[in-house]
């Protein structure tokens, strides 16, 4: 069916405006602010009158025509893991042909993709599907504590003798450095212990006033961060947030972090 001209979106200027703000992680109220407007009724009669209206569940203004077409399309996922799961449900499906579509140059990169994304193939299922079940940890072999015991005793034959001088003046010599590695031992042992991806994402009460700002950068990493935000379900005002947040602890920035964070 044809779309007639007055019912398709209008995307001027102001309506690329708002739409950008919105994914920016502001509020309609936020928004009408910062053109002028008492609240975000003004915005929605702006956007209606370009064809737009609300949605709810996206928290942004979407083309009317499309919120009639969906009624009658399928779900489609909105991560690249969901997208190759939905891809490998369709019968007799190409492998070489679901790289190519996803992304990957063939089967292997695939599939560590999926790995790092959490999951695992099911040959009963013919697809990948979400690992789950807790992850066994190997114990330590028993010859193990032989040794320490071993170590033990070897000690207590050395007890009671004189410390040499020269020893005491040498241990002596890195006590400062000894001390300061003890003070910092928690921000070493982070650095130096390799730790999994966390699932939990920190939450910052940032004081002051929410304003808009573009920024530029490679569509590649705009991609990403869709897609990370997509797959959180959060905002990315937040992600942003977080990421300038977690960037300045890491590099000199921490006592002016941490006063910021106290203020509010």
């Amino acid at each position: 069916m044809a779309i007639r001209q007055e019912e398709k979106p209008v995307y001027d200027e102001r309506a690329k405006e708002i739409l950008q703000g919105l994914a920016e992680g502001l509020t309609r109220d936020e928004l009408a602010e910062m053109f002028g407007h008492a609240n975000y009724k003004a915005l929605d009669i702006y956007m209606r009158r370009r064809n737009f209206t609300w949605d709810s569940t996206k928290q942004t203004y979407v083309p009317k025509l499309s919120t009639v077409k969906n009624q009658h399309q399928k779900v489609l996922p909105t991560t690249k893991a969901g997208i190759v799961i939905e891809m490998l449900k369709q019968k007799d499906f190409d492998i070489d042909e679901v790289c190519k579509k996803a992304g990957f140059k063939d089967h292997r990169e695939l599939a560590e993709y999926m790995s790092a994304k959490g999951y695992v193939w099911s040959p009963n299922e013919g697809n990948y599907v979400k690992k789950t079940g807790k992850i066994e940890t190997t114990k330590p072999e028993s010859h193990s504590i032989n040794i320490v015991l071993e170590e033990k005793d070897e000690r207590k034959d050395t007890k009671g003798q004189p410390i040499d001088n020269e020893l005491l003046s040498k241990l002596q010599h890195y006590l400062p450095l000894l001390e300061m590695l003890d003070k910092n031992k928690e921000k070493l042992l982070e650095l130096m212990v390799p730790t999994g991806p966390s699932d939990t994402i920190p939450r910052y009460i940032i004081p002051g006033r929410t304003s808009g700002k573009t920024i530029q950068m490679s569509d590649c990493l705009q991609d990403l961060a869709v897609e990370f935000c997509n797959q959180r379900n959060i905002k990315q005002r937040e992600l942003f947030e977080v990421a300038l947040i977690e960037f300045f602890k890491r590099h000199g920035y921490e006592y002016e972090i941490e006063s910021l964070l106290r203020s509010n």
